[in-house]
């Protein structure tokens, strides 16, 4: 069964063929508005999507051990009694992951026993079928990063920031100057005008991208200066 998942998964986020990331330019999100959303604790911290109750969708550059668990219901990270802190038992990497390339950045984890869904834990729905979603179109992200480059510090609360689409074409361009390929299942967001930074950085990798309400996305990667006009993140 577990493997009829990992199969599904990787199918309807249509996988064809690491800098971690936090928000730069946002605002704090509403209280559970994101009841989906998953704070991971390993070495680092990285987002997620609570997809079932015992699986969690995120990236796979986010490392996973033994002693790692998943945050959900959170909006501030210190403890509290509504949030559950489930012990992360496993990860399963998408098959055809590369490391170097970023490519097909996708892991599936799974917790020691199922969540409690709630009012303020829930499930992101995978999409159905693939969209092509275009250029301009505004979209959202979250997670509970840094929200300055000059301060390293990761955000206390879950903070949320909106962020255009970049035509595949333009991105690849860019990314060509640092020979870091843009393929098909890779797509990039920034800031919606130039006059801001708007952006996902270290803190944030795994993190749902959201566009007309739905998953299109996980963070993946991008520039080490985050928020930089001249390179637009890159989601899986």
């Amino acid at each position: 069964m577990e493997h009829l998942l990992t199969l599904l998964v990787f199918s309807l986020l249509h996988i064809n063929g690491h800098v971690c990331m936090d928000i730069i330019g946002g605002n704090e999100a509403v209280p559970h508005s994101r009841p989906y959303m998953a704070l991971l604790i390993s070495k680092g911290e990285c987002g997620g999507a609570l997809i079932k109750p015992n699986w969690i969708l995120t990236a796979a550059h986010c490392n996973v051990e033994n002693t790692s668990y998943a945050i959900l219901g959170a909006h501030r990270q210190r403890d509290t009694q509504e949030q559950q802190k489930l012990r992360i038992k496993r990860g399963i990497k998408h098959p055809c992951y590369e490391k170097d390339l970023r490519i097909n950045d996708l892991q599936l984890l799974e917790l020691e026993k199922p969540a409690k869904l709630n009012k303020i834990v829930a499930l992101l729905q995978l999409p159905k079928r693939e969209e092509n979603i275009t250029a301009g179109k505004i979209c959202s992200a979250a997670g509970w990063g840094q929200t300055s480059l000059k301060r390293r510090t990761l955000s206390d609360v879950l903070q949320e920031v909106n962020l255009a689409i970049v035509d595949n074409k333009v991105c690849k361009k860019v990314y060509s100057k640092v020979n870091q390929p843009i393929i098909n299942s890779m797509m990039c967001a920034g800031a919606p005008n130039k006059k801001q930074k708007a952006d996902t950085c270290a803190g944030d990798s795994g993190g749902p991208l959201i566009c007309d309400g739905k998953y299109a996305g996980l963070v993946s990667f991008g520039p080490i200066d985050c928020g930089n006009p001249n390179f637009p993140g890159v989601y899986t």
